[in-house]
C-alpha cells in the first residue's frame, strides 16, 4: 500500500488558564505546542502560527474527558490520532488540554459524597472551558470543515462552545458576535458525552447549541455502566445523553442535524475510549464528520473530497491494538 499521510497534530493548553472567572483575559494564557515527527518533541508555538495550520486542513478538535492529568490527556489524544490515520487526506488533529485532575482528594466526606463533589466541579469547569473553545472556534478557519470534538465531559465543552457561538448565555457569559446563523463547516462530535440528556432541547440549558452547527454526530450506549450512575451526579438527577441517546424529535428546527450511533453492541458496559476507538461503526463516522471521507477498503474509490490520498486497509488499520507510539509518558 502507498505510505497514509499522518495528521497533523497540535495541543491547545489552558491548564494555566482560570478556572472560573475573568475568562477573556484567561483565554490570552492559552499555549499551543505542536508534534514534530521528526524530532519526535514538542515545539512551542503561538496562536497565529497555529491558526495559520489549521487554516490550512480540515480540523479535529478533541477534549478530553475528566480525571485526566496533562501527560494521560495526550495518551487519549494519541489512540485517537491513531484511528483517525483510517481516514484519507490531509487533516490536523488538536488536542485542548484542561485542568481535569480531581479537585478534592482528602475532605472528610464519604466516599460517594467525595466522588458526586469532584464529578460536579469538574462539570462546572467544563462548562467554562466552553468559553474558551468559542472565542478560539471564532478564530479558526471553516474553509476546511472544523469539528469540535469531545470525550464524557469533553463533550460539555464542546456543546457550550457552540451554545455561546449561538448567542447563547451561560454562567453569566455571552460571546460576542455570537449568532443563530449556521456556519459552514463547523461540526460537532461526541463520544460517550457526560451530561443530562435534555439540554440540547428549546427552553434548556444548551439550547442554542445546534444552531451555528451543520451536524452533531454523537454516540450512546444503553449498558455504559458509568453514565448508569450520572443521575446520581446531575445537578437535577436526569439521564445522561450518552446512555439515553438524544430524541430527535425534541430538537425542533435543528433535528435535522442529529446523526446518533447507538453503540450498545460495540462497546457493551464501557464509557471508556478504547472500546469506541475498535468501533468500525464509529470511526467511519467520526471520519465522515469530521474529514467528509469514509475510512476505504484498499483498491477502492476514496470520496470526492477526500483530497485525493489513495485508500488504506481500513479493517487493518481499526482492528489492529490500540497503542501509544509517541513518546507520551512511560
Amino acid at each position: 500500500y502507498k505510505r497514509v499521510l499522518l495528521p497533523e497534530f497540535w495541543v491547545i493548553n489552558t491548564r494555566c488558564a482560570p478556572l472560573c472567572n475573568d475568562l477573556d483575559r484567561g483565554f490570552e494564557k492559552l499555549t499551543f505546542q505542536r508534534w514534530c515527527a521528526d524530532t519526535k518533541c514538542f515545539i512551542d508555538e503561538t496562536r497565529d502560527s497555529y491558526l495559520v495550520a489549521q487554516s490550512q486542513l480540515p480540523t479535529l478538535m478533541y477534549v478530553h474527558g475528566n480525571s485526566l492529568d496533562h501527560e494521560k490527556a495526550l495518551v487519549s489524544a494519541w489512540k485517537i490520532y491513531e484511528r483517525v490515520k483510517v481516514c484519507p487526506g490531509r487533516k490536523l488533529m488538536v488536542l485542548w488540554s484542561w485542568p481535569a485532575e480531581p479537585v478534592y482528594k482528602r475532605p472528610l466526606l464519604t466516599p460517594v459524597k467525595l466522588v458526586r463533589k469532584n464529578i460536579q466541579t469538574k462539570y462546572r469547569y467544563a462548562e467554562r472551558q466552553g468559553y474558551y473553545l468559542a472565542k478560539m472556534t471564532q478564530l479558526m478557519s471553516k474553509q476546511h470543515p472544523l469539528t469540535l470534538g469531545g470525550h464524557s465531559f469533553g463533550a460539555v465543552t464542546a456543546l457550550c462552545a457552540t451554545h455561546y457561538l449561538g448567542g447563547g448565555q451561560l454562567n453569566g457569559y455571552t460571546l460576542a458576535g455570537g449568532s443563530t446563523e449556521q456556519q459552514y463547516n463547523l461540526r460537532i462530535s461526541l463520544i460517550s458525552p457526560a451530561l443530562d440528556n435534555d439540554h440540547l432541547y428549546p427552553g434548556h440549558r444548551y439550547e442554542m447549541a445546534l444552531y451555528p452547527v451543520e451536524k452533531l454526530h454523537t454516540t450512546f450506549s444503553t449498558e455504559d455502566a458509568t453514565l448508569k450512575r450520572w443521575p446520581n451526579y446531575s445537578f437535577r438527577g436526569c439521564e445522561a445523553m450518552g446512555y439515553t441517546g438524544i430524541r430527535a424529535s425534541r430538537l425542533g428546527v435543528n433535528a435535522h442535524k442529529l446523526c446518533q450511533q447507538r453503540l450498545t453492541e460495540d462497546v457493551g458496559r464501557s464509557h471508556y475510549l478504547k472500546e469506541h476507538l475498535a468501533s468500525v461503526q464509529m470511526i467511519s463516522q467520526l471520519c465522515n464528520t469530521a474529514f467528509n471521507t469514509l475510512p476505504t477498503a484498499a483498491g477502492s474509490s476514496s470520496s470526492s473530497r477526500s483530497f485525493g490520498v489513495p485508500s488504506v486497509n481500513v479493517q487493518e488499520v481499526i482492528q489492529a491494538p490500540v497503542k501509544v507510539l509517541a513518546p507520551f509518558g512511560s
